[in-house]
């Protein structure tokens, strides 16, 4: 049986939104573990996990740096798992896809068996006034509330589903 831990860090709650929906869809038993300032101290026992995905969102072309740090912590181990890798992004196509590929270390994007981009969202009543300052600024956007892309969703976890080894 697959058992898969999604492993997140939200800032405004997009990125906890798709973690939430592919709670639904992955098959086997799937857990949820949201990254937070404690770090270590949540994290659940990996070896019961063969599958792990992991999700961040993008900010200022950066992915959350609570990913970035639980990434470079656990590169060894994430190696050994097979991988799902997502992030939410503002923007779309190519450099959606240029923000993917500089958020993950190239060890795990090459061992993955499904790496893409969801849907990112502008939330201004949720930002501080610096976040809605550079958000107008660089993405010359008003709020963006796009839906919830369930059939980006589902290809990913179908993708999962399909393939039950590890990538060598």
């Amino acid at each position: 049986m697959n058992n898969t831990l999604v492993v997140y860090a939200s800032r405004h709650g997009t990125t906890a939104e798709y973690a939430k929906q592919m709670l639904k869809i992955l098959d086997g038993n799937v857990d949820l573990c949201f990254l937070n300032e404690r770090g270590a101290d949540s994290m659940p026992d990996f070896s019961q996990y063969n599958t792990i995905v992991i999700g961040g969102s993008i900010h200022y072309g950066k992915n959350n740096k609570l990913v970035v740090d639980f990434t470079k912590k656990n590169l060894e181990l994430l190696t050994t798992k097979r991988l799902g890798l997502f992030v939410t992004s503002y923007f779309d196509g190519d450099k959606a896809l240029e923000q993917l590929h500089n958020a993950y270390p190239k060890e795990l994007l090459d061992r993955a068996i499904v790496v893409d981009y969801f849907d990112g969202e502008l939330l201004y009543p949720k930002m501080n006034f610096w976040e809605r300052l550079v958000a107008r600024a660089v993405l010359k956007a008003e709020e963006i509330k796009p839906l919830i892309s369930k059939s980006k969703i589902t290809d990913f976890a179908d993708k999962l589903n399909q393939k039950h080894e590890v990538k060598k």
